[in-house]
């Protein structure tokens, strides 16, 4: 029981450190996020509105290294370890931009680390502040300039494609970077905040850094933007992306919304309730500091179209699945009945690339509790045998099973259509 405390000990001190990390290296490298529309705050508000405007209005995830604190002296140790798992993964990326720093670095790249682009947007008569943070920004001068924009994403498993949010994000760097080219925007932080070059155009701080020459106009540059999504164990590059005039426009707009909406509800004009929110069973939720007071999940129906689709998606998943069992079933009972064809007396037997070979397995062994039970209870009597039995049986943790089927009147429905059809109508 001692040595249980003191890993919990240890597991709440990792969360407490991580969070006041992330707070510190927050305010230090990004500011006060509630002042200005950084590019992330695009990708956010284009897949929900309200999130991204309750993320202007508070801070972080609402957690303080002293709540974790007070959760560990209660025995709370579950919140504990879920505000744990959640840092790990947050702070992972962090992490994996050190290591890739060092990799370029190792490359002798001309790069540049969470280069800040600070401009001012005028829509009428509303001064939008925007701020850019880019996490790797690559200069070569010289014949054939040319700059990339790299942006890193860290994931649990690699997709497929690039989410929509992301690529906002990029276009919305890359429209900045080739807008304010020859503009006093560019900063340069160290890593506890210190401003280390303030008020210069692109090419005067691709100069004072590397020496490197650089056009006056972003036109005659080489520019592409790549977001590099790693793992822990892989990475998988999506681009190029290129300043496009269309994507900048719709980023603009984008920030225009996203700082009317806050400045609204900072005044009190409109309630979160009254913004755009994810529809159906959008991965956004899983790490929304803001779904306990969702509109979404106030009432006991999804009723969406992106729900059915989510559902249908998974209903096919499921049949896919079913179907490729069926087919490595099969597959595999050909193989073993051909293989006692062969005169391999047991051994392999090779193609090529592979080999293989069918060996006899000994049964599963398992326990006859009925019979057990009838054993004990002549041996030492019914009370004693439940005794044992009770003692000696292990009671699996609760879990969540999803069930899933079709609506009984979206079946009604679909029944009077196919009817309707069938009748020649």
């Amino acid at each position: 029981m001692q040595n249980k405390h003191k890993a919990q000990a240890l597991l709440a001190q990792m969360a407490r450190g991580l969070l006041a990390h992330a707070q510190r290296n927050t305010k230090a490298q990004l500011g006060e996020r509630a002042s200005y529309v950084g590019m992330s705050d695009l990708g956010r508000a284009m897949q929900c509105m309200r999130a991204a405007v309750a993320d202007k209005s508070t801070s972080g995830s609402g957690v303080s290294p002293e709540e974790v604190a007070e959760w560990f002296g209660d025995g709370d140790d579950q919140r504990v370890q879920s505000v744990l798992g959640r840092q790990l993964i947050l702070q992972r990326g962090h992490w994996l931009e050190t290591g890739i720093s060092k990799a370029l670095s190792a490359n002798g790249s001309q790069f540049i680390a969470q280069l800040e682009i600070e401009t001012t947007l005028q829509q009428g008569e509303s001064s939008i502040p925007l701020r850019a943070h880019l996490d790797f920004t690559l200069v070569r001068g010289g014949a054939q300039p040319a700059v990339r924009i790299l942006e890193l994403k860290s994931t649990g498993h690699l997709p497929k494609t690039l989410n929509p949010a992301y690529e906002m994000q990029i276009y919305g760097q890359l429209g900045l970077l080739a807008s304010c080219w020859n503009q006093p925007c560019f900063n340069l932080r160290a890593e506890d905040g210190h401003v280390l070059f303030s008020g210069l155009t692109f090419p005067e701080l691709a100069a004072r850094l590397f020496r490197a020459r650089l056009p006056e106009s972003p036109e005659q540059v080489d520019i592409e933007g790549w977001v590099l999504c790693l793992s822990m164990s892989e990475a998988k590059p999506f681009g190029p992306y290129l300043p496009d005039e269309a994507m900048h426009s719709l980023a603009l707009r984008l920030a225009g919304d996203l700082w009317d909406n806050h400045r609204k509800y900072a005044n009190g004009l409109i309630r979160l309730g009254d913004l755009e929110y994810a529809k159906g069973f959008h991965p956004l939720c899983d790490w929304c500091d803001h779904a306990a007071t969702c509109p979404k999940f106030s009432s006991g129906q999804v009723d969406s179209p992106e729900g059915d689709a989510a559902l249908r998606q998974l209903e096919e998943l499921k049949a896919n699945r079913k179907s490729l069992e069926q087919e490595i079933r099969a597959m595999e009972e050909r193989i073993c009945r051909q293989y006692a064809r062969w005169d391999a007396a047991g051994g392999w037997l090779s193609t090529g690339k592979y080999r293989f070979k069918v060996s006899n397995m000994p049964g599963r062994t398992t326990l006859n509790r009925g019979r057990l039970q009838a054993e004990l209870t002549s041996m030492v009597g019914g009370e004693v045998c439940e005794r044992i039995l009770t003692r000696s049986t292990d009671m699996g943790n609760p879990y969540e099973r999803l069930f899933v089927g079709r609506h009984p009147q979206a079946a009604t429905k679909t029944q009077q259509e196919n009817n309707h059809v069938a009748s020649g109508a």
